[in-house]
């Protein structure tokens, strides 16, 4: 062997990178496929633990060090104490587990350091008897020095395994399943069971798949740098107020239920991302009324929101609470019903130091014209991210009001934009002309567009505006949405034209450089 091959720095780098290598393959004649359910590059490393004792201990660290379910745990155990069913393939356990086994599997078990993967069940396919069998285990956790967990399963059973999880060593724990009495048990003790939290996530889509947290649970975590939970009561949020760790929080205010009352609140760091999740902006108005949390990235998410003043006082106080002058990146999700003006998104105008905007644009509820657009974008010059309207579906009688024109003038007042996601009516540019596009304004930075459903009628004229005013653009990105062929086709294959057309010009435009001598 190799003297190289035997420090171990360099075969933990091996492994390491073995483990994150997409295209490995066991048979170089073969694409990379699992392999009765396995993964090529964890085949790999099981093989290299058996290779020789060089290997063994480092190449086990890695194939252990995070796995996606408990099921490796099971397979790990002598073959006759378990079997799989014969119909749904899932592990079950046929003898008693002992003490010897127990043992047997212990320089594994003290291995792992994550398990579970976002959407994921760290359950695998076990057996809910077989999972009350994990609780059996000698130890006072099953996997003594886990760091990291994902759990999304609510069962009685798989709940007790859960709490053989909870080790003093987690730092980071994902929990998206439904509450249930024993699931909020087990994690009332949180805070003094797992006192080095780092990362702690539990919010369900609404109000009855959430779990809320006590405010003794957060109170008794003094390293917390990520927080996603339901909306918390005051003395947590006091808490929070103080960490000097904590750099992303998200709340979710899912029922008027759960409202609570605030008492006025600084936090003495700004964020890194603040999120607000809400069925409508009145549940968390009385937060914000009470807090200053000042941000570099905020991000808003609204249920079915219907036309109210309410919108226009949440976007003005949340200005005000989060120092608007400060923020970075914002993004606002609405589900509204209603047409949203240019009015109701005025109070953004106050985020001037924005450099990334995300705007509605699921649905065609986004009524700005090209005087809209430029009363707002006057207000940030400093924007280098915009998505506006670009995923809606814009079915007649809804159409965007944005035309070229006020596309040329978001180019003029946002100098420094890369990326561009918009909506808007391009059938006004209907013939080729002589004059210079858009008044002569260029940006050189933006090399792909993003125009979704976007209104069309002469390919060749809107290519020929667009390679004007965006001299660099290589890509156009647009969609026909399944749910209304019948008016998005025309325009998918008009904008596949235009996409078309532009590679066009820009090879003559090449040529001409060539021919003039100019690079």
């Amino acid at each position: 062997m190799h003297s190289c091959l035997q420090i171990c720095e360099v075969l933990r780098n091996i492994f390491s990178a073995l483990n994150d290598y997409e295209d490995i393959t066991l048979d170089v004649q073969k694409p990379p496929r699992p392999v009765d359910g396995v993964d090529v590059r964890r085949q790999t490393l099981a093989c290299l633990a058996r290779t020789c004792r060089t290997f063994s201990e480092l190449a086990l660290d890695v194939l252990w060090a995070h796995i996606d379910t408990l099921s490796p745990v099971v397979q790990s155990l002598p073959r006759h104490v378990w079997s799989r069913h014969r119909h749904n393939r899932s592990l079950k356990i046929d003898r008693c587990v002992l003490i010897v086994h127990w043992r047997g599997i212990e320089k594994y078990l003290v291995r792992v350091r994550a398990l579970g993967k976002l959407g994921g069940s760290a359950m695998g396919d076990i057996s809910q008897e077989l999972a009350h069998t994990l609780c059996s285990h000698p130890w006072p956790f099953l996997l003594p020095r886990l760091e990291k967990l994902f759990w999304s399963d609510s069962s009685h059973e798989s709940t007790h395994l859960l709490s053989n999880l909870l080790s003093p060593t987690l730092t980071e724990l994902h929990l998206h399943a439904m509450g249930n009495l024993f699931m909020l048990s087990v994690l009332s003790n949180l805070g003094v069971t797992c006192p080095l939290m780092k990362s702690f996530s539990t919010t369900g889509s609404d109000s009855a798949a959430s779990i809320p947290v006590s405010q003794a649970v957060i109170c008794g975590w003094h390293h917390l740098k990520t927080l996603s939970t339901e909306a918390v009561d005051w003395r947590a949020l006091s808490h929070l107020s103080t960490l000097p760790s904590l750099t992303n929080l998200q709340l979710s205010f899912l029922s008027q239920n759960r409202v609570s009352k605030y008492i006025q609140t600084t936090f003495s760091n700004p964020l890194r991302h603040l999120t607000i999740r809400a069925q409508s902006a009145e549940l968390c108005i009385p937060f914000l009324e009470a807090t200053w949390i000042p941000a570099r990235r905020v991000s808003i998410s609204l249920g079915n929101v219907p036309r109210s003043s309410s919108n226009e006082t949440f976007l003005l106080l949340l200005g005000s609470r989060v120092t608007a002058q400060q923020v970075q990146a914002f993004s606002l999700d609405l589900t509204c019903d209603s047409l949203l003006t240019i009015s109701e998104i005025m109070p953004l105008c106050l985020f001037c130091a924005l450099e990334e905007l995300i705007l509605p644009s699921h649905s065609a509820n986004l009524t700005i014209n090209d005087q809209g657009l430029v009363r707002a974008v006057k207000s940030w010059p400093k924007l280098k991210k915009l998505r506006l309207g670009d995923e809606a579906t814009w079915v007649t009688p809804a159409r965007p009001q944005i035309t070229l024109d006020g596309f040329a003038s978001l180019l003029l007042h946002c100098p420094d934009l890369r990326i561009l996601g918009i909506g808007m009516d391009a059938t006004s540019y209907s013939v080729v002309t002589p004059e210079v596009p858009g008044g002569g304004v260029t940006n050189t930075k933006i090399t792909t567009l993003s125009v979704g459903a976007s209104l069309i009628d002469n390919p060749l004229a809107v290519a020929a505006f667009l390679s004007s005013v965006l001299p660099n653009l290589k890509n156009i990105l647009y969609t026909k949405f399944e749910v209304v062929p019948h008016q998005t086709e025309r325009r998918h294959e008009k904008w596949a034209r235009a996409a078309t057309y532009l590679r066009d010009v820009h090879m003559i435009k090449k040529q001409e450089r060539v021919r003039l001598g100019i690079h």
